[in-house]
């Protein structure tokens, strides 16, 4: 029978479940970086799914014997938030077979097996009865897989973001909306790795004392579903699709930017490119064979820096070599500036002061 008294903590949970749904459908249907949002749209809604599965547990007696449909795909968060987070900074990955592999464990435990239990519980009530504490030991120890589960996926985005150090710029704030999604996740975590092994130890009381498993749980849902749903909604989704959008038009991939910044920072050091003082962004891209926009790409965004900062930086290094050098005593300041590609004495003392925070007079002083 359902529990119609609605008290305060059903009412502000079912508040967060139409909020969820809500805001999952708004998500999942804005028009721009569709992939990105409909992983993270989905998220929201099975968010939503899982409170509510919360609430008709605790207002109806019986209802997971009476209606057998599971309703909380808890195993599948982890692999959405993971491929939410692989489509921003690939935007142009391809959804594939492999990927349906994430969702295996969701498909099999949550889909199956799930389904299969209740039906079992439902023609079989008199056994039901008989062994409730084995039936909630199970449901727990479920529970406990799915916050290992949940810890794993937690991992991987946590990877995918450290990993990502060569992206745009702005990938550093992308990197706080990460810093949420992971911290939403520890507390949940936390919470059910404490709460899992404590409720198996008192199982038999278990039932009697389901609100203090419910109530936390549902609050860490609401908060969940309102932290997330909204913050993406209202600042980081712009966020995303802008980034988005920008690295979708690269010419080449997360691992080509890698390896044409190597390459680029190599042949600058090794052909001693900088020692032309006459060197141009045109001249360098001549020298790699590149497009001057992806030469541009790769300075700007991945090395986070423009091209004269980058070519005076590497003059000034290659002045603090020269000076360390013996045979370099018979020059002076301004010949040594010249030999590695500055054109004037006032470039050069501007580029040094701005790199190093002082003259090069007063660094030679300091290696003296």
């Amino acid at each position: 029978m359902i529990d119609t008294s609605l008290n305060s903590s059903n009412f502000f949970f079912l508040l967060a479940v139409f909020q969820g749904v809500l805001l999952g459908f708004i998500i999942i249907f804005r028009r721009q970086n569709k992939k990105t949002n409909l992983f993270f749209g989905l998220l929201v809604f099975l968010f939503s799914l899982s409170l509510l599965h919360l609430i008709l547990e605790e207002s109806i007696s019986g209802f997971n014997a009476k209606y057998p449909f599971p309703m909380e795909f808890s195993l599948s968060y982890g692999p959405l938030a993971y491929l939410h987070i692989l489509y921003i900074k690939d935007p142009k990955r391809i959804f594939s077979k492999k990927d349906l592999l994430h969702f295996l464990p969701s498909m099999l435990l949550d889909g199956v097996f799930f389904t299969a239990i209740f039906l079992y519980i439902r023609a079989h009530m008199d056994w039901a009865y008989e062994n409730i504490p084995l039936i909630q030991s199970v449901a727990l120890v479920i529970t406990f897989f799915g916050a290992i589960h949940l810890s794993i996926y937690t991992y991987f985005i946590y990877r995918e973001s450290s990993e990502a150090k060569h992206m745009l710029r702005e990938f550093e704030k992308i990197k706080k909306w990460l810093n949420y999604l992971i911290i939403t996740w520890s507390f949940l975590i936390g919470f059910l790795v404490l709460a899992v092994p404590v409720g198996l130890l008192f199982i038999e009381d278990v039932d009697n004392n389901s609100a203090l498993l419910y109530k936390p749980l549902g609050i860490l849902l609401s908060l969940s579903i309102y932290l997330l749903g909204y913050l993406y909604l209202l600042k980081y989704g712009q966020l995303v699709e802008s980034y988005t959008e920008r690295v979708s038009k690269f010419s080449f991939s997360e691992e080509e930017l890698e390896g044409r910044k190597n390459q680029l920072l190599y042949v600058l050091k090794e052909k001693k490119l900088y020692c032309d003082s006459a060197l141009t962004l045109a001249k360098l891209a001549n020298h790699l064979n590149w497009p001057i926009n992806s030469l541009s790409n790769v300075i700007n965004e991945s090395l986070l820096t423009n091209f004269n900062d980058l070519i005076n930086y590497h003059r000034i290094e290659a002045f603090k070599e020269r000076v360390c050098e013996r045979e370099s005593q018979k020059y002076s300041i301004i010949g040594l500036g010249q030999e590695v590609g500055f054109r004037s004495k006032a470039s050069f003392y501007r580029a040094f002061k701005k790199e190093t925070g002082i003259t090069p007079s007063q660094f030679i002083e300091s290696q003296a």
